[in-house]
């Protein structure tokens, strides 16, 4: 499946909305993650395209990140991103909280070996997280598609949810992902999978959902930067409550 193609015809299509609704015309791009080889770009350290397309073709578990928004002034391909700190230093990688979360919590649900959950202490290794992020198969997309450096609200992040809800319906469901790790927006995004998406949605526990009919999981979490709980809490609060849930669901996640 041609899934850039797809994303760049759906991103003309939220353009085409945005000029319709007077919004900002400026959209981020984003999606499957570009899997190639990591080059400094003037500005960031970015991967280029290469097999991802493949890789998610053959994934045994497809894993999606559902974010709010891209907090920046101008709008760039997130498909790009590697997290690492804007650098020609390519053995550089991020101080900033946002990747060390995401990159924690994408390494703890994709590897559940025998339904065991991977410790905080073992699975906190920086090197190793970021090796799996860069590499595995993800896809990342924004629900908000225009970037703003100004806090975004729950309010406005339902307006724009509200009014692309077609669009970032066919986005979602065009990956057929198996786990769906919604962050932030306080319970809003799942909300959208419940009402747009999977109308049988059912929530397991604090962080775990899923549909019968497709047994697509999705688990909530909070912004990959809140910084009220420590990373080892959020991360273990989530994990546990994920092992649970397999144990109640020894068929799922989905196995290609």
């Amino acid at each position: 499946m041609k899934y850039h193609k797809r994303e760049e015809s759906l991103f003309e299509r939220w353009a085409e909305r945005a000029r319709h609704l007077h919004d900002s015309e400026d959209i981020t791009k984003d999606g499957l993650l570009y899997r190639g080889e990591l080059w400094f770009d003037g500005y960031c350290q970015v991967h280029k395209k290469a097999n991802e397309e493949q890789l998610w073709s053959d994934a045994g578990l497809r894993l999606l990140v559902l974010t709010k928004e891209l907090y920046d002034e101008d709008g760039w391909d997130l498909r790009a991103e590697s997290g690492r700190v804007p650098s020609p230093r390519l053995t550089c990688r991020t101080a900033y909280r946002f990747f060390p979360n995401l990159e924690l919590w994408v390494y703890g649900l994709m590897n559940i070996p025998d339904r065991k959950v991977v410790p905080f202490g073992k699975a906190d290794n920086e090197l190793r997280l970021q090796g799996f992020y860069e590499n595995a198969p993800i896809a990342r997309v924004n629900c908000k598609k225009q970037p703003d450096i100004r806090a975004l609200s729950n309010t406005v992040l339902q307006k724009y949810i509200d009014n692309y809800s077609d669009l970032l319906k066919e986005q979602i469901e065009m990956y057929d992902a198996d786990i769906i790790l919604c962050t932030g927006g306080q319970g809003l995004l799942v909300q959208f999978l419940k009402d747009y998406v999977y109308p049988d949605l059912e929530q397991y526990n604090k962080h775990c959902y899923f549909s019968p009919s497709t047994g697509v999981i999705a688990v909530r979490q909070y912004h990959p930067c809140y910084n009220v709980y420590s990373r080892k809490e959020m991360y273990h609060d989530m994990i546990t409550d994920y092992q649970s849930f397999l144990k109640a669901h020894p068929d799922l996640p989905r196995q290609r």
